[in-house]
């Protein structure tokens, strides 16, 4: 079958009717807005189809009602799925104005559907260990003597089932992983006494090979998943730019871009296709570590975490990927990515946009991340590739009761209409796998917000008129425009260690002056408020990441915490100690740790925390983190503890510890006890006597008397200094997340429980080079957006209370009235009433609107 043309999918970008006329395709049919397809579900039915148990003709009908279709079509993930290759071809066949789109993992696959395109060095793995014994290659099944049997987990995976993967492979005379000599391995079990794993051999589509002592490498797979009880563990791709190669000088990128795109070249068996959204597709593996057991791209036998030199080879890998596939299959494809995360790839030069796999995030119903994801979206439209196609899959999950098993919360309607309202407002596509209630007769169910509940008009919207009106904007700058002007007086309240700070042309140029630094973190002091709500709109600009000429870094921006908030992002002073022992700096050799969480969930409670661990390997003894404060007048100490699931059955509990110091005195303990609960246990302790000075306090997590050290994973969570007076007040801080890149951008930043009359505003800048700061105003009011269509208006509010819109000043001369809504969903609220001149749009909510015909 011919290919569709590229503008088929027009109907569903986000690009003006003026730019499609620049482009040649003004002419072709266009879907308004809101524009929407079928996610996965239209894949969960469809294999229905091939049982004989349910006709195409009824499955095509279902799915036919929007603007196309996703999901998974081949085997990389989820084992069966090509099956489905045949009905989705035929769907584009029958509409061929309609999107069909893969669904496909960007990160990792199941080795069994890898093919001869891939060698053992194309797969990412953990650091290993030698082999103490000779190994032969007769054996289907063996028992390998190696030097550190603790590296290889059995019952892991998303339902702890499962055991790791691994590979063996030669050294090379620099004794370095050869991975052109190699076999892969499945492992059946640990005995950590005997230091051996016993294995199936010649495992994956390998052979038995040979290995000598001392001259070969054992090492875990990085996995993922399984995605599914019948599904595999999946192995996660090399991306890096220092990845292996294979005989022919192939790196991971080579073979994939080869295995993958000849599938939607002419003759494959994707050729029908209008493209692919790569599910899961991350920039990094998290930030470089130094020192002990981690992934190890480069195959030196080293952990690098992706990074050599201090580039992340890992990100410019996907990113390489990406340029590579979108130059063998031409403009004339729909590609994504995953964009949600802060790890999610940032290919914006080659990807026509990303998915956001729930909205703001998958567990933030409450709309917390407003702003966040509101700078996601707007940055890949801004940035990514003509013609932008960025999409929201709306959905949320929350943990159920079994390992790796997800259940949907239950979730107002209003949220529901607030994310469809925000995507109509920076043009995100809407896709779903939280439908609403089924109508009768229905297989899958509509949102009345998609189609004009019972008018049932997919795109009923119709183009916008404007772009999207920020209502904040609409206020008083509390700032009198010196964000704008960037007044000397203004340029003083900006600080930061090691930093310059200084006015360059209109804008102010922040730069780091120590050398080897890796972030920018600076605040702006004293910013006016004016009542609960601030809204601050930021544009900004800064030199790329390291390695790189246009990848954009990531920037948090929030409300700095008050100095008695003592679990931060920012590390704290932390060490360990050994039994009879100097205290010493963390070292990832001794297994110690200190790992900051903002929301660590214990049952029902979920605290921001510290995640610690005693030392356990060359010694037992315990673990501190430190910070110095300020105790107000009526000070008290409050905090939580807990330890791991585990720990009920496995450990014999921690000992906790507070202890402080002040200028004239050494530590004195205030807190001590042992305990081994798996639930958050709330603790206060009063500071009322050191009232009015200066404090270190240490917080230890010692594994105990008995000096046993076996998963005592521990939490300290949401550990602050707090006053007992009646006028104590403190603004929670919270930040958001964006871009900032090359190319001048403007960010928002909404701050909806705002108790001080003032704030300072704190900078988290990924990457040490130069950023200019080009203007910031701040806005007493929420960040509430509307936006005109032709033939209806949008509304949303983010705010944790109602807001009084007036539509004489939104849409002068204009009237509207509601939808009517289905029979299963919110007919009070969509009423199909016409409404007054102020409308009243509830706490975190949104409203669709049908302009009445004058």
């Amino acid at each position: 079958m011919p290919r569709a043309p590229a503008a088929l999918f027009l109907a569903l970008c986000a690009v003006s009717p003026k730019s499609l006329s620049a482009q040649g395709r003004g002419q072709l049919p266009s879907l308004g807005y809101p524009r929407a397809f079928f996610f996965r579900a239209a894949e969960a039915v469809g294999p229905r189809v091939q049982t004989g148990n349910y006709t195409y003709d009824r499955w095509d009908s279902t799915f036919s009602r929007l603007g196309g279709i996703m999901g998974k079509t081949l085997e990389e993930e989820v084992p069966g799925r090509s099956a489905n290759i045949p009905f989705f071809t035929r769907f584009k066949q029958d509409h061929p104005d309609q999107l069909v789109l893969l669904h496909y993992n960007g990160n990792s696959r199941d080795p069994r559907d890898a093919g001869p395109e891939f060698f053992a060095g194309h797969w990412v793995y953990f650091t290993g260990c030698g082999l103490t014994k000779d190994l032969s290659d007769e054996s289907d099944q063996s028992d390998l003597s190696i030097e550190d049997p603790t590296l290889f987990a059995t019952n892991m995976g998303r339902y702890r089932d499962r055991n790791v993967d691994l590979a063996i492979c030669a050294l090379d005379d620099g004794g370095r992983p050869n991975w052109r000599v190699a076999e892969q391995l499945e492992l059946v079990a640990v005995d950590v006494q005997k230091k051996t794993l016993r294995v199936k051999r010649g495992a994956f589509g390998t052979k038995p090979l040979a290995f000598a002592a001392g001259k070969a490498h054992v090492a875990p797979h990085a996995t993922e998943g399984p995605w599914g009880k019948k599904s595999n563990l999946l192995w996660y791709y090399n991306f890096s730019t220092a990845c292996p190669r294979d005989a022919k000088g192939r790196n991971c990128i080579d073979g994939l871009v080869e295995d993958f795109g000849n599938r939607f070249l002419p003759g494959g068996a994707l050729a029908a296709y209008d493209g692919v959204e790569f599910d899961v597709m991350h920039h990094d593996f998290g930030p470089p570590r130094v020192g002990g057991h981690g992934l190890d791209l480069d195959a030196d036998g080293q952990a690098d975490w992706g990074y050599v030199d201090g580039v992340n080879t890992y990100g410019l890998g996907v990113i390489e990927f990406c340029r590579r596939l979108r130059e063998k299959l031409g403009d004339g494809r729909v590609l994504q990515a995953d964009g949600g995360n802060a790890n999610s790839q940032r290919a914006m030069k080659w990807l026509n946009g990303i998915e956001s796999e729930g909205w703001p995030h998958l567990s933030d119903w409450a709309l917390n991340d407003w702003s966040g994801g509101m700078n996601r979206h707007r940055y890949w439209q801004q940035f990514a590739r003509e013609p932008k196609f960025n999409y929201i899959n709306h959905k949320y999950v929350t943990h159920g009761d079994e390992p790796g098993v997800e259940k949907q919360p239950e979730v107002p309607f209003a949220t529901h209409r607030a994310v469809f309202a925000a995507a109509q407002c920076f043009d995100a596509v809407l896709t779903y796998s939280y439908p609403p209630p089924k109508e009768p007769g229905e297989d899958y169910s509509l949102w009345d917000e998609l189609i004009q509940g019972v008018a049932k008009k997919p795109g009923w919207l119709g183009q916008p008129l404007a772009e999207a009106v920020n209502l904040a904007k609409w206020k008083p700058d509390l700032l009198k425009g010196e964000g704008t002007t960037m007044t000397p007086a203004f340029v003083t309240r900006w600080a930061g260690e090691d930093l310059e700070v200084v006015k360059d042309g209109k804008a102010l140029k922040v730069a780091a002056t120590a050398p080897g630094a890796q972030k920018l973190r600076f605040r702006l002091a004293g910013v006016p408020t004016a009542g609960a709500d601030l809204t601050v709109f930021l544009r900004m600009r800064a030199e790329p990441l390291k390695g790189s000429t246009d990848v954009p870094r990531l920037a948090w921006v929030g409300l700095a915490p008050d100095q008695g908030l003592l679990i931060q992002p920012d590390p704290p002073t932390a060490g360990f100690c050994l039994r009879g022992k100097q205290e010493q700096p963390l070292d990832a050799g001794s297994g110690a740790g200190v790992v900051y969480f903002p929301a660590r969930k214990v049952g029902d409670a979920i605290h921001a925390a510290y995640l610690c661990h005693p030392p356990w390997k060359g010694g037992v003894g315990y673990t501190f983190w430190e910070r110095t404060v300020e105790v107000p007048q009526q000070g008290r100490l409050t905090f939580a503890t807990c330890l791991s699931d585990k720990a009920e059955t496995r450990s014999d509990g921690v000992t906790y510890k507070v202890l402080l110091k002040t200028a004239d005195a050494d530590y004195r303990p205030v807190f001590d006890e042992h305990l081994k609960e798996w639930r958050w246990l709330e603790h206060s302790v009063s500071l009322a006597h050191w009232a009015g000075k200066r404090v270190t306090l240490k917080f230890v997590t010692d594994c105990g008397p008995n000096d046993n050290a076996t998963t005592d994973h521990s939490g300290w969570g949401d550990v602050r200094i707090v006053s007992d007076k009646p006028d104590f007040r403190v603004t929670e801080p919270i930040r958001h997340r964006t871009f900032v890149g090359p190319e001048s951008f403007e960010s928002s930043f909404y701050f909806r429980a705002v108790q001080t009359p003032t704030v300072d505003l704190a900078f988290d800048l990924e990457g040490a080079r130069a950023v200019w700061i080009e203007s910031l105003t701040a806005h007493a009011a929420p960040e509430a957006l509307c936006r005109e269509f032709e033939h209806g208006l949008v509304l949303c509010n983010p705010a944790n209370h109602d807001c009084q819109l007036d539509l004489r000043e939104i849409a002068p001369g204009q009237r509207f009235q509601r939808l009517q809504a289905q029979s299963k969903q919110d007919t009070q609220t969509n009423n199909g009433q016409p409404v007054g001149d102020e409308v009243t749009l509830g706490a975190r909510d949104g409203l669709f609107l049908v302009r009445e015909l004058q």
